[in-house]
């Protein structure tokens, strides 16, 4: 294997790691705002970043497929597993919008307060920090 292509698979890896771990810590952060706020923006926020969990994970397992070298059986390679994942994270995505739209007709229907809103303010700053720096 050539050294640009392992440095390719170590940046890709990495990167895909980067990101896990980020949104694991965004999802817990969001979730605990949530239910702190009891405001829908955190839920749809902590959804969107249960998304991003969930499609990161997809990643680190679909690059154990896709970057590895091809085979007697794959003769082109593996490349075809990213496409499987984008199938699953589309499924991923219509069952976010769907508690969504529950969530949020039952706000209309029954509508609460925000409370601690400082909470929600700090959790969203935190959030746009460590999106940038990812």
């Amino acid at each position: 294997m050539s050294s640009s292509k392992q440095d390719y698979d170590f940046w890709v890896r990495l990167a895909a790691f980067s990101a896990t771990a980020v949104a694991l810590f965004l999802v817990v952060l969001k979730l605990y705002a949530w239910l702190v706020t009891d405001a829908s923006a955190m839920l749809a926020s902590a959804t969107d970043s249960l998304l991003d969990l969930f499609a990161s994970v997809m990643n680190v397992v679909i690059l154990r497929f896709a970057l590895a070298p091809a085979d007697q059986e794959h003769k082109f390679g593996h490349g075809k597993a990213e496409s499987l994942a984008g199938l699953v994270q589309a499924a991923f995505v219509l069952g976010s919008a769907l508690l969504l739209i529950i969530n949020g007709v039952e706000r209309i229907i029954t509508p609460k307060a925000i409370v601690h809103t400082e909470v929600g303010i700090w959790v969203s700053v935190i959030a746009i920090v460590l999106t940038l720096a990812l």
